[in-house]
């Protein structure tokens, strides 16, 4: 496909909140998966999106709490400790079994690591920013017949480079709890306005065909 085909498709795709990529993705037997069509993106858009922002509201309150009661080391340990609980908190207050997960290639819990159909998203983000200068607002997969994924892109703010800026710019005791609870770590050295990684919002195919 030439780069001018690429760039149209991508436009298109981009008013629809679809994506086309997710068809790539294959079936335990090797066949192509359907394509989302725009009824189907509409509706799990629809579903999705108040699940994404619920989470996201509850873990911004959180995190900015413990850096008004205790500085941004105080925030590395909220989040190696409740994040992820906390999202399953949140995520057992949800209808019709909608999971959640944040996840990025430069993750800091491992836990947060792309599976292959979140890889296939975090590059369509990212090749969206360096064809169009923006990410579009949200993204919809087809990853088997038994389920869809909603992806909401999230980005770096300045409040945020406490913790994910360049590391040597870090606080000290920023980074020595850094040190000790992601020895692993590979999301500091960011800038404002990064794509930082996405939510992704599972959506049960039954939900959609309803």
């Amino acid at each position: 496909m030439a780069d001018g085909e690429k760039t149209g498709l991508g436009k298109a795709v981009l008013l629809l909140g679809l994506t086309l990529p997710s068809s790539l993705l294959l079936t335990g037997c090797g066949e192509k998966l359907p394509e989302v069509t725009p009824e189907e993106g509409t509706e799990v858009v629809q579903i999705a999106e108040p699940a994404a922002g619920e989470l996201l509201r509850t873990l911004v309150t959180r995190v900015t709490a413990s850096v008004e009661e205790g500085g941004a080391a105080q925030a590395v340990e909220f989040c190696s400790m409740d994040a992820i609980p906390l999202t399953r908190l949140v995520e057992a207050g949800l209808d019709g079994g909608l999971t959640l997960k944040r996840t990025s290639f430069r993750y800091r819990n491992p836990d947060n690591a792309p599976d292959e159909a979140e890889e296939l998203a975090l590059r369509y983000f990212e090749d969206a920013i360096l064809s169009d200068g923006e990410a579009p607002p949200h993204y919809v997969q087809r990853v088997s017949p038994e389920e869809l994924r909603y992806y909401k892109p999230l980005f770096v703010g300045e409040f945020c480079l406490q913790c994910h800026g360049d590391y040597e710019s870090l606080a000290s005791e920023v980074r020595a709890k850094l040190d000790a609870k992601y020895p692993g770590d590979l999301a500091t050295g960011y800038k404002a306005g990064d794509l930082r990684g996405l939510v992704r919002v599972s959506v049960p195919a039954a939900l959609v065909q309803e």
